[in-house]
């Protein structure tokens, strides 16, 4: 059996990481180093587009040895809460539309 890794490094909006850890095996050397291959596609494809300030996979051995790797970097515009619409205030009626006599 032949297994590989594809590990997923997250850099969110607030600074900090996150990662996920991938695997695929096979009885056969290059079946499983295709599957591997087509995981961290995977993940590259995700990571093209994601919303975080950067996002990379790296593919390797089971021996530790790098075999591919590639890292997005985004711009990451903060969310900015939406207006807060203020509720119009009450009318006082003018002196001259009340109805005492003065």
């Amino acid at each position: 059996m032949t297994q590989f890794y594809v590990v997923e490094i997250q850099q969110y909006a607030n600074g900090e990481f996150g990662h996920l850890v991938h695997y695929a095996w096979d009885e056969d050397a290059d079946k499983a180093r295709l599957k591997a291959e087509s995981k961290y596609h995977e993940v590259l494809a995700a990571a093209a587009v994601s919303n975080t300030l950067s996002h990379a996979a790296i593919l390797f051995s089971t021996e530790g040895f790098p075999i591919m790797n590639q890292c997005y970097k985004h711009t990451v515009v903060p969310e900015t809460p939406a207006p807060v619409e203020e509720e119009p205030a009450e009318e006082t009626p003018a002196e001259d539309e009340t109805n005492g006599e003065g």
